[in-house]
């Protein structure tokens, strides 16, 4: 028994190690790259090659009650990089400072560091999509969604191709009814702005953040599958 237990051991901290040097290795560039009185904009940037076929934006933090997504996606940025050498992920950690706590303020703040910091490096990196992380409450929205709110022509196509494929909801904005979303007018669109796709993803609130991981990958995933075609 004893001999069995010390095997069982070995492997355990075989794994462990190898688990350990997954993440020293994937670990990204970090930058700060906006600083004020409402928060900073860290970005973090993963990817070994020197020329990636797909280049996503992952933006977290921007609502900063949002918990589930801000956990996430960061980790999903750095495992989805480690594991496709054609990738470039770029992770815009947004953390507010002021009032974060405050849902209205919070809110603001985050689409002002965003606004101001992240618009224009988006434009600079030149991606293929910028992806917004959002946790939802479960009254808005059903399950994991994608929602498009500029309804370009080609974020939707993508869209449409994307929650196909992995079963997510996809909600399109009616564009005849004008819109009073700041987040739209001072985030979404400016980056769309830039020549560069964008989609809104929301994760339910209460799930678990094992199911929330796996269901993020799947979208990183799937949409570098499309832009990858």
């Amino acid at each position: 028994m004893n001999k069995i237990l010390k095997i069982i051991l070995i492997i355990f901290i075989v794994i462990l190690f190898a688990v350990l040097g997954v993440f020293i290795y994937s670990e990204g560039h970090s930058e700060v790259i906006g600083e004020n009185d409402l928060g900073s904009v860290n970005k973090v940037t993963y990817g070994h090659s020197s020329n990636p076929s797909v280049e996503i934006g992952i933006v977290s933090g921007m609502h900063s009650r949002e918990l589930n997504h801000k956990f996430v996606l960061p980790l999903v940025s750095r495992v989805f990089a480690f594991f496709n050498p054609n990738v470039k992920i770029v992770n815009y950690v947004v953390n507010v400072t002021d009032h974060p706590e405050d849902f209205n303020i919070g809110r603001a703040n985050g689409e002002s560091l965003v606004h101001d910091y992240v618009v224009n490096d988006v434009a600079k990196e030149d991606l293929d999509l910028v992806i917004i992380g959002h946790d939802h409450e479960p009254t808005y929205g059903d399950d994991y969604y994608i929602a498009t709110p500029t309804m370009d022509n080609a974020s939707v196509k993508l869209a449409s191709k994307v929650t196909n494929d992995i079963g997510f909801n996809y909600y399109k904005r009616n564009v005849s009814q004008p819109t009073q979303s700041t987040s739209i007018m001072n985030v979404d669109n400016p980056i769309v702005e830039t020549g560069t796709r964008v989609f809104v993803y929301e994760i339910p609130e209460v799930d678990g953040k094992i199911n929330a991981f796996k269901r993020s990958y799947d979208l990183v995933a799937a949409s570098f599958n499309r832009l990858n075609a």
